[in-house]
């Protein structure tokens, strides 16, 4: 395993994830959550206090997957990486976002956005670790 790689990787992956939420959460599902804010979810200004725990376990998450990655890296190109961020969804967002529905009143159109728009992440986030990680 190459460790620089693996670093370079988790870097990639934070940005990344970091640019498609904005994207997602900020743009396309933003007005969704108007309603949510102050009721199922915190006020804003506690939201905005705490984005620093948002950022630190996703830069956590984000050298966990790349080091994942390249545990089980194959070479096997962008399909392997697709093939990747597709399972890695499904271990560690499926039961999150289900469960989120299932216990906080949360309409269930947006819960099948999480769901489709995580799954979409994730099996990016893959394609670019198969794109940056390379032994």
């Amino acid at each position: 395993m190459n460790l620089k790689r693996v670093l370079l990787t988790g870097i990639v992956v934070f940005f990344a994830y970091g640019a498609m939420a904005v994207v997602v959460h900020g743009f396309w599902l933003g007005p969704s959550y108007s309603s949510l804010i102050g009721s199922v979810w915190r006020p804003q200004a506690e939201l905005t206090a705490n984005v620093w725990i948002m950022q630190g376990t996703t830069l956590v998450f984000s050298f966990i997957f790349a080091y994942l990655f390249a545990r089980g890296y194959r070479g096997g190109g962008w399909r392997e990486g697709a093939w990747y961020g597709f399972l890695a969804y499904f271990f560690v967002g499926f039961q999150a976002v289900f469960h989120a529905y299932a216990t906080y009143p949360l309409p269930l159109d947006l819960t099948l956005k999480w769901f489709f728009s995580g799954l979409l992440i994730f099996i990016i986030l893959g394609v670019l670790a198969s794109l940056v990680y390379k032994e």
